[in-house]
């Protein structure tokens, strides 16, 4: 693993952790210091990182994690809902009995974050698959939408339903049905992305009609 790789993966981890919110400013100084590289490195993971659209360059300021929307939530949603039953439809046949465990201590987890357990549960699902860079682009989307899982989870009422979910997909995926894993993640994307298009849509008018106030 490259000095890059590792800056972006710290700052990845971040973002899944719910560290890093929407609003937050990355230093690269304070980034390299803390990880103990040059400052070279650094920039070059942000750009990265910045061209995947998980941050944003803002001139004579810095880098900054983007403010939630709309249209980001809905693209990376529509991008979850073509990757990931495809991943699980794959990793099905082939899920271990430690696996199907990891994902179950992810939903009960008390020392994980809530976007952590999230992505801790999929990717224990997905995992088996055996697709490298679907899953790579599967952990970046995750990245992406961790601040609308908590927005959805806290905010929206989504906490249970979400649970319950998960649930249904794990004992889809321990009874070896991939019709009903494969439909029950799609339903669970859907909702989720659903409820999020509805309030965020909202906001975005609200916030209109106050600026022509």
């Amino acid at each position: 693993m490259s000095t890059v790789d590792l800056v972006q993966g710290s700052v990845m981890a971040g973002m899944l952790r719910g560290e890093l919110v929407p609003g937050t400013w990355l230093r690269q100084d304070d980034l390299a210091e803390r990880l103990g590289v040059s400052k070279i490195p650094v920039r070059e993971a942000l750009q990265r990182l910045a061209a995947i659209g998980l941050l944003r360059f803002e001139a004579n300021r810095g880098v900054v994690v983007p403010s939630l929307s709309a249209a980001e939530a809905e693209e990376n949603y529509a991008l979850r809902r073509l990757i990931e039953p495809m991943l699980l439809d794959r990793a099905l046949p082939n899920l271990s009995i430690v696996d199907l465990a990891e994902a179950e201590l992810a939903l009960s987890s008390d020392s994980l974050s809530l976007t952590e357990a999230n992505w801790a549960f999929h990717r224990a699902l997905y995992r088996a698959s055996e697709c490298e860079r679907g899953m790579a682009m599967t952990e970046i989307l995750h990245a992406a939408v961790a601040p609308y899982v908590v927005l959805y989870t806290e905010r929206l009422g989504g906490a249970k339903h979400s649970d319950d979910e998960h649930g249904a997909i794990l004992d889809a995926c321990r009874h070896g049905d991939r019709t009903a894993a494969r439909s029950l993640l799609i339903q669970h994307l859907d909702a989720a992305a659903e409820a999020l298009d509805l309030y965020l849509k909202e906001e975005g008018r609200q916030a209109l009609r106050w600026t022509r106030h």
